[in-house]
């Protein structure tokens, strides 16, 4: 009797660790990471697509420097190094996609990132964009051309984020961006990337988690979306899946359980 107890209860136990289930705190739990790390991802891409549109604009003499957000390039002859303040004030403005910002982004870059070598910082002071503050910086370094002859940009990340409610979520990164279009041309906005690399941080909960890019993330410069491409989280001992889609440029992804349910999410305003 004593056996059949045993194995019926090591059976259980091996039943119960082959097949964890997952409570609704777990659901919830992987749903708030994966609203952050999209959110975080999100941001950064945001700020990324306004840099490069003033980067543009002063490289090609086209700003209009009489309207919010204020631009200040120090040189101004056109020479590198340099340094590009873009200020959107305490009260802020309305930019591309109908987004709010708030605050300065700083760019510092040692040459045109077109070039091997070239190095781009940026840095945040009091910035926010629709009401989420935004801390950090960012680097760039272009690593000149790989063996498919695109080009290659090593990007470093390390930003936190605080929702309107004060809940904050960090998030660091190390990114490995190829140029698979626009590469033959001046304008930026035909520019696609492939972004591939890891990255790891903490939800607004406090629960760190860290990700693994799985297929490359596609992001085309005149879409705000990451438009396809997967990634793979974890946070304690639970793997998701976060699944960006077929190349729509659309805000959604798709979070993909162990036992196989899935949930789409929204990406942008959330916690509007």
């Amino acid at each position: 009797m004593k056996k059949l107890m045993f194995s019926l209860i090591a059976f259980s136990l091996f039943l119960a660790s082959c097949n964890k289930e997952e409570t609704q705190g777990t659901i919830e739990e992987g749903i708030t990471t994966s609203e952050d790390l999209a959110t975080l991802q999100n941001l950064t891409q945001d700020t990324e697509d306004e840099v490069d549109f003033y980067v543009d604009a002063v490289n090609t003499n086209t700003l209009v420097t009489d309207e919010c957000p204020l631009i200040t390039v120090s040189p101004d002859d056109g020479s590198f190094p340099r340094t590009i303040t873009i200020d959107y004030g305490t009260d802020g403005c309305e930019g591309p996609r109908g987004r709010t910002r708030k605050g300065q982004i700083i760019i510092e870059q040692t040459d045109s990132l077109r070039l091997e070598g070239a190095e781009r910082t940026v840095t945040l002071q009091n910035f926010s964009i629709d009401e989420v503050a935004i801390e950090g910086t960012k680097y760039w370094t272009n690593n000149g051309f790989d063996a498919s002859g695109n080009i290659s940009i090593s990007r470093e990340v390390s930003t936190s984020i605080t929702y309107p409610n004060g809940d904050q979520a960090s998030w660091e990164a190390n990114h490995l961006l190829t140029q698979t279009a626009g590469g033959d041309t001046q304008a930026w906005m035909d520019n696609v990337y492939e972004i591939s690399g890891g990255s790891s941080g903490t939800n607004r909960n406090g629960v760190a988690f860290s990700v693994s890019i799985t297929q490359p993330l596609v992001k085309s410069k005149n879409c705000p979306w990451i438009q396809s491409g997967i990634k793979e989280f974890s946070f304690g001992d639970r793997n998701r899946t976060l699944d960006y889609g077929d190349g729509s440029c659309d805000n959604q992804a798709v979070v993909t359980y162990n036992n196989g349910q899935t949930r789409t999410i929204r990406i942008r305003a959330w916690w509007r």
